[in-house]
């Protein structure tokens, strides 16, 4: 199941929301074409040297777990319609390898930038009521970590929210955000 294709950068089978960039192109284009906005992705398949299967649905948090408990239904996805959508989250360059996106690592990329002074974490809290209190009391906002300060805190999936955003967004749109918010962050 490791067989990763050259062409797409995906393995045979796999699950989607992992916010890896292959992924992240798949489940646009998944998203754009079922074109239901309640219809989220979960799980691909390859089903030809050309296609892959996208299952969805709409999902639901249970036990602040995201699951999809409703009917799913499927799109199918090709390799035309993948490098598309490279080409318009890459415009500038022509759209990079996705296996070669996906082994970039993160922290080499935010060296030097505003965004390497940040670390944004989701931590699923504990269904015990007094866990619950220690973490939210430990991560108060300006409490002090090794000399980091917290400097915004939610109880919502915030990267989950917003990587949705993304892909549902126009990529100039989100390109604009985070120059905006790089700028913004300079002076901290």
């Amino acid at each position: 199941m490791e067989d990763t294709t050259a062409d797409a950068g995906l393995s045979a089978v796999g699950m989607l929301g992992n916010g890896a960039p292959a992924s992240q192109v798949l489940e646009a284009v998944a998203m754009r074409k079922h074109g239901d906005p309640a219809w989220e992705p979960f799980h691909y398949e390859k089903v030809s040297e050309t296609e892959y299967e996208v299952s969805g649905g709409a999902p639901a948090v249970v036990g602040g777990v995201k699951k999809w408990p409703g009917p799913h239904s499927s799109v199918l996805v090709t390799l035309d319609d993948i490098a598309e959508e490279q080409q318009i989250r890459f415009p500038a360059e022509v759209a990079p390898e996705p296996a070669a996106i996906a082994s970039q690592p993160v922290p080499d990329q935010a060296q030097g930038s505003p965004a390497a002074n940040f670390l944004t974490v989701v931590l699923q809290l504990p269904q015990d009521e007094q866990g619950r209190k220690r973490i939210c009391n430990a991560l108060s906002l300006d409490a002090d970590f090794f000399g980091g300060r917290v400097t915004a805190t939610s109880l919502a999936d915030e990267i989950a929210v917003n990587q949705l955003l993304e892909l549902r967004c126009d990529p100039a749109d989100v390109q604009d955000v985070r120059a905006r918010v790089a700028r913004r962050n300079r002076g901290n």
